[in-house]
């Protein structure tokens, strides 16, 4: 399965990353890989507790970027 991931760089130069499928999916890191790396984990471990609670497992459908004005 694949998931979205939203991740940005924190003021104090640590990347952190969630998944807006999965709302309690949260990581971080020093580099952005270690910080990708960290979130495919958390979302691994996330879908297996979902799954031997019997819990919905998300499935995306689609995402799109769009453009505001600020």
């Amino acid at each position: 399965m694949e998931y979205t991931v939203v991740i940005r760089k924190a003021p104090d130069g640590f990347y952190i990353a969630s998944c807006p499928l999965i709302p309690e999916a949260r990581a971080q890191g020093e580099t952005y890989d270690e910080c990708l790396a960290n979130i495919k984990e958390v979302i691994e471990l996330c879908l297996e507790y979902r799954k031997e609670h019997g819990e919905e497992i998300p499935e995306e459908i689609g995402t799109r970027q769009v453009t505001v004005a600020i």
